[in-house]
């Protein structure tokens, strides 16, 4: 297990996980360009081979817009 910050291998698939505490839209983010959108989840995974730097970002209503809520550190995938 790795935690944000961390580096690991790409060489056999890597899992990425991720859960926040309150239903959002999570973006999965790689080398700065998001590649994957969950609408309105407490988790999600995504299953990669490909090198990279993955994180998270999550957006939640407020006020009748949607707001930037978690931006996570990064997840080095070598």
């Amino acid at each position: 297990m790795v935690i944000m910050g961390d580096e690991i291998p790409a060489k056999f698939g890597v899992t990425l996980q991720a859960r926040v505490p309150h239903h959002a839209e999570i973006r999965l983010v790689k080398d700065g360009q998001a590649i994957q959108t969950w609408k309105n989840q407490l988790a999600c995974t995504h299953i990669t081979t490909e090198p990279g730097v993955y994180r998270i970002e999550a957006y939640r209503n407020y006020l009748g817009k949607k707001r930037g809520w978690i931006y996570s550190n990064p997840i080095y995938v070598r």
